[in-house]
Formats: C-alpha cells, sequence, structure tokens
C-alpha cells in the first residue's frame, strides 16, 4: 500500500520535471526528466516542447509519461506548463505546474507547483532542483496529503 506522502512526492516530482531543460547540442524540441520524492523514482524521455532553450517554449503535457520504480503509481501532467529561461542566471522558471498522481487505494491526488525554480548544470540543457513543494489542489482528498517535499528533479532538454 502506498501511503498518501508518497503520492503528494511524487506528483511534486512529476511538476519538476515539467521545467527541465537538455544539452545544447540535443535534438530541438524535446525533454527527458527524472524525479524522486519519497524513495519512488519516476523517469521518461522524449516529451515534445514548442521550441528550444533559450526560448520561452510550453511542455505538451499529452506526451510526458512517466514511468515510475514502484508499481500501481501513475503520474501526468494536468496541463502543459510554460517555461521561461535565464542564460545569465542559469535558471529555467514556470509559473505553476499541475501534477496528477494515482496510486492503489488512494485514487488520484492532484498538486501543484508554483514559481518552480530549476537550476542549469555548468553550459548543458540539464537542469537540477531538489527540496519542492507541491500543493493539493481543490477540492481536496482525505488520502492526499495537503503537501509534500520533492527530493530531486533531473530535466534536459533536447
Amino acid at each position: 500500500m502506498r501511503t498518501p506522502a508518497l503520492l503528494a512526492a511524487l506528483s511534486t516530482a512529476a511538476a519538476a520535471v515539467a521545467l527541465t531543460a537538455t544539452p545544447a547540442h540535443a535534438a530541438p524540441g524535446h525533454v527527458d526528466g527524472t524525479v524522486t520524492a519519497a524513495g519512488v523514482t519516476c523517469t521518461w524521455s522524449n516529451a515534445v516542447t514548442s521550441d528550444t532553450p533559450p526560448n520561452t517554449l510550453t511542455i505538451d503535457h499529452t506526451t510526458v509519461s512517466p514511468s515510475c520504480s514502484t508499481s500501481g503509481i501513475t503520474v501526468t501532467l494536468g496541463a502543459s506548463p510554460t517555461v521561461t529561461f535565464n542564460d545569465a542566471a542559469g535558471t529555467a522558471f514556470s509559473p505553476q505546474v499541475v501534477v496528477n498522481v494515482t496510486a492503489p487505494i488512494v485514487g488520484t491526488c492532484r498538486y501543484q507547483v508554483v514559481n518552480l525554480t530549476v537550476y542549469r548544470v555548468g553550459t548543458s540543457r540539464t537542469y537540477t532542483g531538489s527540496n519542492l513543494t507541491a500543493t493539493e489542489l481543490s477540492p481536496r482528498r482525505l488520502l492526499c496529503p495537503d503537501s509534500q517535499t520533492v527530493d530531486s528533479v533531473q530535466f534536459t532538454f533536447h
């Protein structure tokens, strides 16, 4: 049985994934990501983006299909997040990322991460972040935690 904290953590992780970027020489218009929360890691590859960094882009939420290390857990983006890049500061930013996490017994919990910022690794288009907070969206469900911390995220745009 998965705990509500695990569900919240996974949703935050997925939200963070929505903000990732890829290496400078990667193929344009895609993003790969890894998110770890509450001991569960979810990864995806080749999600479609509307442009490439450093241009502002939107990640097509219908193309983000994470596979998680714990069976029975699914994570999806609830909307297509917009991402802006600040190369001088080495950051990627999204004003809001909505994530849906589904687990056995608990059902589906909806979370959002607001003002999500991740940090560039060197001169690549890989971005990382840690200790991100996801907050449950209304209507709140009894078995879903009100908020959860995501341990780490990594995104690569290509």
